[in-house]
């Protein structure tokens, strides 16, 4: 009789030599590569040293029965998966009923019908090679979605400089390993530039359309106003914005004189400590929508002090959630923020400790990025 050909492997576990040998017959003859053990102990090692699609589990044996040495492999990560079937001779009822409960995947009456065992391991090995395929992309996007953070890393580098007597931060953590979050800030026309924006969604279109957004920020000319600005960034930014994606920002400039100004397109209230007190600062425009309709930006201005301090967020940290199903809300972060001033440790890192400490075991859903500016 030709046998047929099969990549896949079986481990055979059974104190009987006789059932071990007949399954044996029987699985060569259509093409499965076997391994034989007696005992669980035994078992164990050829799973620990040997690659094995599918284990053919006995119950009644020495020292450990099936449905032990069955919860203990479903308690490691490398055999969560593994397929299990159960041939034994206990009642098929009760059988079926304790391999389930104890991580089988399926169960085999001794005497055993040939076909029924050859069919339910094609079926398990199907499931598996699906399972494996899987894994392996899912790997494989891993590995992209590291390189692509590395990438996003160098276009939003978090910052931290000091210029003409000011202190400017910037934090950037998005939920997965790359987000739709944007924040910086730089020097231009010896004005401090401030921009913070959040694209919906998570993960690689989003961060590709932040990326987008930082290219438009970039090929803007140094003379533009600030309403200018804004204008040529959102006319832009629609032409090529899906319409089911939306960009909320705000766009803030300091002087030399200590003049903010700034348009908030939809974002979450800019927030300003100064003279003891903390407050939202007011003002809002329409966020950026992949629709081209009419829109009125309104530039908010407000004259800063020596000792104050400006912050801007995106709503990761307003909107994050603890236990009792509780947001942190804007007044929320006025409220973070105000306290983080008051400590008198390093700002940024403290509204991150606190955001974090409100959540408790709950692990916030969405990217966040942070900007604050010490005057």
């Amino acid at each position: 009789m030709e046998l047929k050909e099969s990549q896949h492997t079986i481990l055979i576990v059974d104190d009987v030599p006789e059932n071990v040998e007949l399954l044996k017959y029987l699985l060569l003859q259509e093409g499965f590569k076997t391994y034989t053990a007696y005992s669980a102990e035994e078992a164990r090692l050829v799973l620990l040293n040997t690659s094995i699609d599918t284990l053919l589990l006995d119950v009644n044996m020495p020292n450990q029965d099936g449905f032990s040495f069955c919860r203990e492999l479903r308690t490691m990560d490398q055999f969560k998966l593994l397929p299990i079937l159960f041939i034994t001779s206990i009642d098929r009822e009760v059988g079926f009923q304790e391999a389930m409960k104890n991580g089988g995947d399926d169960f085999i009456n001794k005497p055993f019908n040939k076909r029924e065992l050859v069919a339910k391991i094609h079926s398990v090995i199907r499931l598996k090679d699906l399972q494996d395929e899987l894994y392996q992309q899912k790997s494989k996007y891993e590995k992209e979605l590291q390189t692509a953070r590395r990438v996003q890393d160098q276009l939003i580098p978090e910052k931290s400089f000091i210029w003409n007597g000011i202190k400017a931060q910037t934090l950037f953590h998005p939920y997965l390993q790359i987000g739709g979050d944007f924040v910086d800030t730089w020097i231009e026309e010896k004005k401090l530039h401030i921009v913070i924006a959040d694209c919906s969604g998570h993960g690689p279109s989003a961060a590709l359309i932040g990326a987008m957004f930082k290219m438009q920020l970039f090929n803007l000319v140094a003379n533009m106003g600030l309403k200018e600005r804004v204008s040529h960034l959102r006319k832009n930014m629609e032409l090529v914005l899906p319409e089911d994606y939306a960009i909320t920002f705000c766009y803030a400039i300091i002087d030399q004189d200590l003049n903010l100004s700034y348009i908030n397109g939809g974002h979450p209230a800019p927030i300003i400590s100064m003279d003891g007190e903390t407050k939202l600062l007011k003002g809002m425009s329409p966020m950026i929508m992949g629709i081209n309709m009419i829109t009125n930006d309104e530039v908010q201005s407000v004259s800063l002090k020596k000792g104050s301090k400006f912050f801007m967020y995106t709503d990761g940290a307003s909107e994050a959630m603890n236990a009792k199903m509780e947001y942190i809300t804007e007044d929320g972060m006025r409220e973070i923020f105000h306290e983080s001033v008051r400590s008198g440790e390093d700002i940024l890192p403290t509204v991150q400790t606190k955001i974090l400490e409100f959540c408790g075991t709950s692990t916030p859903s969405d990217d966040m990025a942070m900007v604050c500016i010490q005057l």
